[in-house]
């Protein structure tokens, strides 16, 4: 158990290296992150629900980036290694294909929350920008700003000093960064006074960014599992497809689902989105109950579990060269 344990993290921490090596991971979060912190700045003429807009379009865009990361991480890993032969390498040695399968998606998932992690506290920062009578607080946008520089200036100076790649630096550092700027916006008022901690941020707004993180989830074990067997066009591609036919799965197929059996076997096995966008319950200082979060998490779960089992299925009849 010990060896098996230690082969998973192994593999684990390699496929985490491997992604966030990739530019394109680092460029979907850095655009996520400018975009969420510029959601206050396109928000001011919406006459009183500037924050709602905010929030929502902090909340759409961390779903809609982490479905496209899913994609990218997913192609980085399992297809590319199997055509660059390293999966080949790898399993030539004791070690089984559903391990490496299961290592791998531990590996994506990690990526992800640290994803999802920034972009939460970015959509936190630019609600905070958010001030009544169509204003932005332009401390917190300052904060916000120097932020992204710092990270990115971290990651050039870890580039030429020590040689880290730039890549990989600029991803992780964004994470501490905006957590910085995100305590710092946390002890003060838009008039730069000091408040007791957290009192002006838009608390209930995290079970919102964790029930769309446990959506990503479910997207990267469609992901990887879906890379096993086609390229990161088609494996994005089909992700998409599936998200958006979960999106619609209530209206298409809820009514036909009660007089068809194929209707209610497509509305059963399509993944609900719905369930973990529930936006709506927080307008007017509503919240989302931590039991709705906790039930969210058993059924992304479930059906994760699901995706990788026919995933490792799929792998394990894959011809490895």
């Amino acid at each position: 158990m010990r060896t098996i344990l230690l082969q998973a993290g192994t593999l684990a921490t390699n496929t985490v290296r491997d992604i966030i090596r990739q530019p394109v991971i680092l460029l979907l979060t850095t655009t996520a992150v400018v975009l969420i912190g510029l959601l206050p700045s396109t928000a001011v003429f919406a006459f009183g629900e500037e924050a709602r807009l905010v929030r929502d379009g902090a909340l759409a865009l961390n779903l809609v980036f982490g479905l496209l990361v899913a994609g990218a991480a997913a192609a980085a890993t399992i297809y590319a290694e199997i055509k660059r032969g390293t999966a080949a390498t790898v399993l030539c040695k004791p070690v089984s294909r559903s391990l490496y399968f299961i290592s791998t998606y531990i590996g994506v998932l990690m990526v992800l929350l640290l994803f999802c992690a920034t972009t939460l506290l970015a959509g936190l920062l630019s609600l905070r920008m958010v001030l009544p009578g169509m204003q932005t607080d332009g401390r917190i946008g300052a904060l916000f700003l120097a932020a992204v520089s710092i990270a990115f200036g971290y990651a050039a100076i870890s580039n030429f000093m020590f040689r880290r790649q730039f890549v990989s630096q600029a991803f992780i550092g964004l994470l501490p960064c905006l957590m910085v700027a995100f305590v710092a916006a946390a002890w003060i008022d838009p008039n730069g006074h000091a408040v007791r901690f957290g009192s002006l941020m838009a608390w209930q707004m995290v079970p919102a960014g964790i029930l769309v993180s446990l959506a990503v989830m479910v997207l990267a074990a469609l992901a990887v599992s879906l890379s096993t067997r086609l390229p990161p066009v088609l494996s994005t591609s089909a992700c998409a497809a599936v998200f958006f036919l979960g999106l619609v799965s209530d209206y298409l197929l809820r009514a036909a689902a009660a007089t068809s059996w194929w209707a209610a076997s497509i509305y059963r096995l399509l993944p609900n989105w719905q369930d973990f966008w529930i936006v709506d319950a927080l307008s007017g200082g509503g919240n989302i109950p931590w039991g709705y979060v906790a039930a969210s998490a058993g059924y992304a779960g479930l059906y994760a579990v699901a995706a990788l089992a026919l995933g490792v299925l799929s792998f394990r009849r894959v011809e490895i060269l």
